[in-house]
């Protein structure tokens, strides 16, 4: 049975590097279908504090936009679908109307890996709680992909390393999900005092070798500082654990990733 990723399509703008990303990662996985998610968010989610129902022509209005918007994603999906289709790839258009966060739950958790463009604007905060919902909603590993991002990545690979689940998570996807890799970084920090870490275990046992780069980390390393090891190393794929502040407060993101989902500027693979 063949495995399928999701690509959840939201901005016309951003659909063609969104789609070129997860054609490239169906490439490396090999049997894999693409399911490809547009979501018309309906006019009630739209209601603000104050609003007890949304006006007729207000309604009338909001879904109309929304069928344009997602009529314009279908209108870049097309042309992909049938080069992909012609060479063999499965390939199929998903259409619902669905608040986008539920959305992304139901169809993230029945596929293999999820496939999200990063918001443009890090103040858009409904895209970052479509991040949240499909990173801590749907145990499924999550691909990121930047605003222009080429279309190829997995070539070179760092893994941002702490000895916790996120991150042993985020490789074993990792490992499963990309063809071996001609590099791979292991980003790890250190603190005052403690002794120096090593390679992960996980690696070795997968037949991985890999290079340990040791970061100091007296106040906690920075999403600023990973992504700028990453690329001095020239690395083209940052693979992480996502991690978030407390059970009690699931809707704030741990530093590093909140800064990942706002500035990353090359494929993230993530998962919690």
């Amino acid at each position: 049975m063949p495995g399928v990723i999701l690509a959840f399509l939201e901005r016309p703008d951003s659909a063609a590097s969104l789609l070129a990303g997860a054609e490239h990662l169906a490439g490396k996985l090999g049997n894999v279908q693409i399911a490809v998610l547009a979501v018309r968010v309906p006019p009630e989610a739209g209601i603000v504090p104050g609003e007890e129902v949304v006006p007729v022509r207000v309604a009338v209005r909001r879904r109309l936009q929304e069928q344009e918007r997602t009529a314009a994603l279908h209108a870049v999906f097309a042309p992909w679908a049938a080069r992909l289709e012609a060479g063999g790839r499965l390939v199929r258009w998903c259409e619902t109307e669905a608040s986008t966060e539920q959305a992304l739950v139901e169809w993230g958790s029945r596929a293999d890996v999820v496939v999200l463009s990063r918001p443009e604007e890090p103040s858009l905060l409904t895209s970052q709680a479509a991040l949240h919902a499909v990173l801590f909603g749907t145990d499924r590993p999550v691909l990121v992909i930047p605003p222009g991002s080429s279309a190829s990545f997995g070539r070179r690979v760092a893994l941002a390393w702490r000895d916790e689940r996120p991150a042993t998570r985020a490789v074993l996807s990792a490992l499963r999900s990309l063809v071996p890799p001609e590099k791979v970084f292991v980003l790890a920090g250190v603190r005052p005092g403690e002794p120096p870490p090593r390679l992960p275990d996980i690696l070795a046992e997968h037949g991985i070798a890999a290079e340990l780069h040791v970061l100091e980390d007296s106040h906690g390393v920075s999403g600023a500082e990973l992504l700028e090891k990453a690329h001095a190393l020239g690395a083209d794929l940052l693979v992480m654990g996502a991690y978030r502040h407390s059970p009690v407060r699931e809707f704030l993101l741990g530093g590093v990733t909140r800064h990942m989902l706002m500035h990353a500027d090359l494929p993230v693979l993530m998962r919690h």
